[in-house]
């Protein structure tokens, strides 16, 4: 599995407002970060089977995403800006809406994400493949009632306390020197696809409700340079199960299937950027790419998926009532 999308790590027992002894990690407890992100290559359900590929995307180039990270705290929601270049095509695409949240709490070795997402409207990307004479900018196939929503969990464990996964995802940290380390992950994820046409007598519908459970074992590294700039890199291949129902429904009866299948993920991370003492920009990539046999058929089902994100950020003197009472807290939890 993926760092949790660059996900982050803060050693607990400390004052962060404080100096530290630790020469690799510069700890930036006192400021409350705010970052704004700009993603693309995001929210698409994508299949490939032997002779049917099916590659569905929202009417949207890109995401924003608005984060706010405090020490061990973060919280971040993404939406789609109507008014941006690409994300209004409708005529051609047809209309999509889409919302998420994401929540993390960050100890010393142990990061947890949890997330929400919700996209309603879909587009065939491979229209050409369904629709002999397609050509680009004719209208293509449309799925204005598909809607797609996840909840999401990630627990991860950081082995290396000179290796700081906040100085790549929050920048509530930064990495002073060179480091690496091993990443074992866990993601839980429940899936549900639903197409909400209306019923009638001449058509049907279906719905997909999956649950997938999976184990990865991944290496990350950040390279520093120069004053404040890094790169980093890190891949996770992972294994694990996914249980699938399908419910095809009629105007006057439905059918149910289940099946279950071993999964194999791999993910693989590239991000560069610089991290100052107020300002931080950069830019990450992700790529995801899984596969699965299909329960008592040949078939094999894969996905592949390549996502980007640019960012900038700064960071805010915390208020003393808001360190104050974060500190009191965290001492009364064991932070």
């Amino acid at each position: 599995m993926s760092i949790m999308s660059f996900a982050q790590t803060v050693p607990a027992g400390f004052d962060s407002t404080k100096p530290q002894n630790d020469a690799s990690i510069e700890y930036m407890g006192h400021f409350i970060n705010l970052k704004l992100s700009q993603l693309a290559g995001l929210n698409r359900l994508a299949v490939h089977n032997a002779g049917n590929d099916v590659d569905l995307a929202i009417n949207a180039q890109s995401v924003t995403r608005i984060g706010v990270s405090y020490r061990f705290i973060s919280f971040a929601i993404k939406y789609i800006p109507k008014f941006l270049p690409g994300n209004d095509d409708d005529a051609i695409k047809g209309k999509s809406s889409g919302t998420g949240y994401s929540f993390n709490v960050n100890l010393k070795h142990w990061q947890q994400e949890l997330s929400y997402s919700r996209n309603k409207g879909y587009f065939l990307k491979n229209t050409a493949a369904y629709r002999p004479g397609w050509q680009t900018g004719d209208p293509y196939l449309q799925f204005p009632l598909l809607v797609n929503t996840v909840y999401e969990g990630i627990t991860a464990y950081n082995f290396n306390n000179r290796f700081s996964v906040n100085a790549i995802a929050t920048q509530t940290e930064r990495q002073l020197k060179s480091a690496g380390s091993f990443m074992p992950t866990l993601l839980y994820r429940y899936q549900i696809t639903d197409d909400q046409t209306a019923l009638t007598t001449s058509n049907s519908s279906q719905k997909s409700n999956s649950f997938e459970l999976l184990v990865g074992a991944g290496y990350h590294y950040n390279f520093v340079f120069g004053k404040g700039f890094y790169l980093a890199l890190g891949a996770t291949p992972g294994i694990g199960f996914v249980h699938t129902t399908l419910t095809t429904r009629y105007l006057v009866e439905h059918f149910v299937s289940r099946q279950s299948n071993v999964i194999f993920r791999v993910d693989g991370n590239a991000g560069a950027g610089f991290n100052g003492k107020r300002f931080f920009a950069g830019a990450y990539f992700r790529y995801s790419a899984a596969s699965f046999n299909q329960h008592r058929t040949t078939v094999v089902s894969k996905e592949a998926n390549l996502s980007g994100q640019i960012f900038a950020g700064y960071r805010l003197q915390a208020p003393k009532w808001l360190a104050s009472n974060v500190t009191a807290v965290g001492n009364k939890i064991g932070l």
